[in-house]
């Protein structure tokens, strides 16, 4: 999803916390505000509390509170009381400010406030002012618990001025890992050097400290809190959770939702028979929602409108309610109806695999009606390791929504648009759509999200990154939307088409987070309220994504609907692989116990996510990924060859100069930075967010010639598929695809976003260049190593690597390569490179604008290489 830089905020008891700026994500134009949904008044009346466990309830009120006496609070289950025996503070105390807002102070607001009792990311906060020791350069020594802590810089008390990693301004949070609980830490900020340094990551720059200087402290009130927590003296019962629940705060009565309660073992239901199950004879719904008091199926014999046959469900086990209804029920739409926490609320089946065309009501389906001829289908390709996959992103709209594609006008930005055959350019000939997939030679398709997307976008544009109903294939690319059979096979015969051309398909699958984002349109809200998504004790739903929710996968039947979900589309409609969108936001566990499902029934899955969030915590950063069969986007390597994001900044593609530790670390598959072996690092300088890398050049680049701007285009392309990691392409970087240097276009239509196959006629040795180059991978085992040992063992930096330069080797025979030996320079300055070779003959495969799995031409002793270019020679 897109990356643009917002400021999240979140209502807190008692004023309002910045919780940082960070890259966030393509959003609705609903939800652009970034700011978390409360919808309470003042009073504890109107706030509510929750059963997080049996015996315990989390509640807030509108500012900081004392916890008081446990006599003051009970819960009334039905008609019976439960007393209060104990109530406590929620995390630390709130420290009233001590010391004036003023110019120049120098802070570093993030999680590391938290552990030292303030809240977090305030960028005027006390916790962690720094000290200035001499002109431009300020210090602070705190003692921390042991954890993971994020932060950034903020100067003069605002977020007007902040920096992140790198020192850039506004740039991504930073972190540090402290080994043990009161270890001493030293921080140091260097405003002239535009350095940030401490004793735990630069222990041989930074002195680590003894002792923690005293700082002085004002009168503070120790015992206020955002959020309380009352223990019970006896649990309320399981089977109670769907009475009436009601929690007293001093005589006044709240709602009490059960919350974190639901995560109980005896709730779990671990069969994967929820939604509707289909069989001639008759029709079986379960739906878990051990919260509801009522629950009905409403029948319904066409799309829209009509009357509905109730069918009374029965209560089952684990909290579940399970309805079955005899005869053939194929073709029909229902909803639910449930009653919980006084409250009637009719809602489709988030299990639905089939939907009207505006997702309003559940379709029961016989999905052996969807199969396209010759399904099931299965890929001619699989992968003995992830690095042998060329990932290449479009979007099934963009990909053919345009005249030039050749595609039949009623197919144009439709599933079977990208299933057609044959379609060709009829100036050029080239081949295009689904043709020049395969002629380009890449693996696997990512495909911009294709689950069911909004309720109401008809008529819109969108990628899609706002889903609704994760099991039903979006209607929008269909060439029949009110249709859900044909939505469903015109889905299959796209899978169908790509398999047969030995292709792959990665489904881009957003799971963190859904939209609507709560309330009666959110399938999810009403089956279970409060339940799927994270929320604060104040009742407001967390904007971790920056586009209104956050999936609360911590909680086991929220992580199984995501597994189950995985499973269904990887065998029901054959996708070969998951590209998740903001994985970041996600628990590790989680990301563990979906590979492992989805491995179970496809081994050579394709796994890969963005490991970072819309602006809330980042539970899945870089680095998490080790060892979990998940890969990760590397931005390290984006910003090495790319440079700036969206502004001007060079990178090495462009002729600027880096870091040459960042450099080889990107090269040899981040073993280095923050992956065990390369195939948990996704190597990309351009996607769908952002500019295109050719319009990211010609900014970098304005008075170039457009030859020259093509140099570097090819330059920052041959990196990525030349380096070791998983390679992946922005869809249409070798037909010279451009937005009109739009940033972020995913609500900017078709004359933006679409492929421009005519305009491709100017970018053929372009086109032919990077074809090559895939050829050239996909031959050869050297680029596409997969464990760190063999990197280590056969590629080797030459004399030549500096900040413009990469000179390397690889040593073809340690991975059975019928290349032996194969050199590879990348020069990004813009003058002209002198290589001295080992002695001997060297096959030129790659020089200029030419690349092909072969000869070019054959030298020895030395070579120049051009500027902003790449060479490859190679020998037996």
């Amino acid at each position: 999803m897109q990356s643009v830089w917002i400021r999240i905020v979140a209502i807190i008891a008692g004023g309002v916390a910045v919780l940082g700026f960070t890259q966030c994500t393509s959003m609705p134009r609903q939800a652009a505000t970034g700011v978390v949904a409360v919808s309470t008044q003042n009073g504890p009346a109107t706030l509510p509390a929750f059963l997080d466990a049996p015996d315990r309830v989390r509640f807030a009120f509108d500012g900081p509170v004392k916890p008081g006496d446990p006599k003051d609070y009970e819960v009334v289950v039905g008609s019976k009381i439960i007393n209060a025996v104990r109530v406590e503070g929620v995390g630390k105390p709130i420290r009233p400010r001590v010391a004036p807002r003023r110019e120049g102070r120098v802070v570093l607001p993030g999680t590391l406030q938290s552990a030292l009792g303030e809240g977090e990311w305030d960028p005027d906060g006390e916790s962690t002012l720094m000290t200035e020791v001499s002109p431009g350069i300020h210090e602070l020594v705190v003692a921390l618990p042991k954890g993971r802590y994020e932060f950034k810089i903020a100067r003069n008390g605002s977020w007007s001025e902040n920096y992140g990693r790198g020192f850039e301004p506004g740039g991504t949070n930073m972190s540090i890992v402290v080994p043990a609980d009161g270890t001493i830490v030293k921080f140091v900020v260097d405003f002239k050097a535009k350095t940030i340094l401490d004793s735990i990551n630069n222990s041989d720059k930074v002195t680590p400290p003894k002792t923690v200087g005293k700082k002085t402290e004002g009168p503070r009130e120790a015992d206020s809190f955002a959020s309380l927590e009352v223990t019970l003296e006896r649990a309320v019962p399981l089977n109670q959770l769907h009475a009436e629940l009601e929690f007293r705060v001093k005589g006044e009565a709240r709602r009490l939702y059960a919350r974190d309660v639901l995560n109980h073992p005896d709730l779990q239901y671990d069969e994967t028979d929820l939604g509707s199950r289909w069989t001639k004879t008759s029709t079986t719904f379960r739906v878990w929602s051990p919260v509801s008091s009522r629950a009905d199926v409403l029948l319904y014999d066409a799309a829209t409108g009509g009357t509905a046959r109730v069918v009374p469900m029965e209560r089952s086990e684990r909290g579940t309610w399970k309805a079955t209804m005899e005869g053939d029920l194929h073709g029909k739409y229902y909803l639910y109806r449930f009653q919980s926490y006084g409250e009637e609320r009719i809602t489709q089946d988030i299990e639905s695999r089939a939907a009207n065309k505006d997702s309003t009501r559940s379709m029961v389906i016989d999905l052996t009606r969807t199969q396209p001829n010759g399904w099931p289908s299965r890929p001619k390709l699989t992968h003995k390791n992830p690095t042998d996959a060329i990932l290449y992103e479009i979007s099934v709209r963009d990909f053919t929504s345009l005249p030039g594609s050749g595609v039949r006008p009623e197919w144009m930005g439709k599933y079977l648009g990208l299933a057609q055959e044959g379609t060709k350019d009829p100036v050029t000939g080239e081949a295009t759509g689904l043709n020049h997939l395969v002629k380009l030679g890449v693996t696997d398709i990512h495909v911009l999200p294709a689950q069911n997307f909004l309720l109401s976008h008809e008529g819109d544009y969108s990628w899609g990154y706002a889903t609704n109903l994760f099991n039903v294939p979006e209607e929008s690319y269909s060439t029949n939307p009110n249709d859900p059979i044909t939505v469903i096979r015109e889905f299959k015969t796209m899978v169908a088409a790509l398999h047969k051309n030995g292709l792959r398909l990665v489904m881009d699958v957003v799971y963190n987070h859904t939209w609507p984002p709560q309330g009666k349109d959110s399938a999810f809200w009403q089956t279970v309220p409060y339940y799927y998504f994270r929320t604060n004790d104040l009742g407001a739903v967390l904007n971790e994504s920056g586009v209104g929710n956050a999936w609360a996968d911590e909680r086991p039947m929220a992580r199984k609907y995501v597994r189950d979900s995985l499973v269904y589309w990887a065998q029901e409609y054959g996708v070969d692989g998951f590209r998740f969108d903001l994985v970041g936001m996600h628990q590790p566990q989680s990301v563990r116990d979906w590979v492992k499902a989805i491995r179970a029934v496809r081994p050579d899955a394709v796994l890969y996510g963005e490991p970072w969030t819309g602006g809330g915590p980042t539970y899945f950063p870089k680095g998490a990924q080790r060892g979990t069969g998940m890969a990760v986007f590397n931005d390290h390597f984006r910003n090495v060859f790319r440079g700036e994001l969206d502004g001007p900044g060079k990178g090495f593609a462009t002729g600027g100069s880096v870091s040459v530790d960042a450099l080889r670390a990107a090269i040899e598959g981040s073993t280095s930075d923050f992956t065990d072996a390369p195939v948990e690092t996704i190597n990309y300088v351009s996607a769908h967010d952002n500019m295109t890398l050719l319009d990211k050049v010609a900014l970098t680049m304005p008075k170039a010639t457009k030859d020259a701007q093509q140099s570097a285009v090819r330059l920052a392309t041959a990196a990525v598929l030349l380096s070791q990691g998983v390679a992946f392409l922005e869809g249409g970087v070798e037909i010279g695809r451009t937005k009109g240097g739009n940033r972020n276009s995913y609500d900017a239509g078709d004359r933006v976003n679409g492929y421009d196959w005519k305009r491709a006629r100017e970018f053929t040795r372009l086109n032919r260049y990077v074809q090559g180059l895939v050829a050239i991978r996909r031959a050869h085992p050297a680029f596409r190593m997969a464990d760190r040992q063999t990197v280590s063992s056969a590629l080797k930096f030459l004399p030549g690597t500096n900040e413009n330069q990469a000179v390397f080797e690889l040593d073809g025979s340690r991975v059975g390569d019928s290349w032996g030996r194969i050199v590879v320079i990348l020069n990004g300055s813009e003058s002209t490179s002198a290589v001295e070779l080992a002695s001997g003959d060297w096959n030129v495969a790659v020089e200029g604008d030419k690349a092909q799995n072969g000869v070019i031409r054959s030298v020895r002793g030395g070579v120049n290489v051009a500027p902003l270019s790449v060479m490859v020679l190679w020998r037996r």
